[in-house]
């Protein structure tokens, strides 16, 4: 004996058959499955080989030894190659009003009477103090005739950036 729902079962069976029924519907679920797991790996790939991003800068900071030293050596190697104008660029709003008070080129305020030599050689020496607002440090200058001068450099934190706010008179050594 049938029960109702086999006669139910059958029928939507026979339908079915007529319509042309779902033969690609298994195809189209395998297919779009495929394609998920192809690009879920693709992505994971990617995400994988992709290069980890840059850590953002230290904030600037006096107390960082390495950064006051890049600026020193930054403006001694701009006095070296002879580029006072990029070396302007380092200098405090002060430090350049000194200039324009002075009446002077940076070349000639900071090498005094040697300022028509060509400076060899310029590096920072060990002496030098910090306090909380200002790092001083001594830099030596040597030019082509043997001779050298001792410049000490004042650096500050102007505007969020580390620059030379003065420099005193230089001392001759033979």
């Amino acid at each position: 004996m049938r029960s109702i729902f086999e006669d139910t079962e059958v029928q939507a069976n026979l339908e079915d058959a007529k319509k042309g029924g779902n033969n690609y519907l298994p195809y189209a679920m395998w297919f779009t499955a495929i394609i998920f797991i192809v690009g879920t790996w693709s992505v994971y790939r990617w995400v994988d080989n992709r290069p980890a991003p840059e850590p953002p800068p230290p904030p600037v900071s006096l107390a960082d030894v390495k950064q006051t030293s890049e600026a020193f050596s930054k403006f001694n190697r701009f006095a070296q190659e002879d580029n006072w104008a990029e070396a302007e660029k380092l200098l405090s709003v002060a430090a350049l009003q000194k200039l324009k008070d002075q009446n002077k080129s940076l070349r000639d305020s900071v090498l005094g009477e040697r300022k028509n030599d060509r400076v060899v050689e310029a590096a920072s020496t060990p002496s030098g103090e910090r306090t909380t607002d200002r790092v001083r440090q001594d830099n030596v200058y040597k030019f082509a005739d043997g001779q050298y001068i001792i410049v000490p450099l004042a650096l500050i934190m102007e505007n969020g950036k580390l620059v030379i706010d003065g420099w005193s008179e230089q001392e001759p050594v033979k």
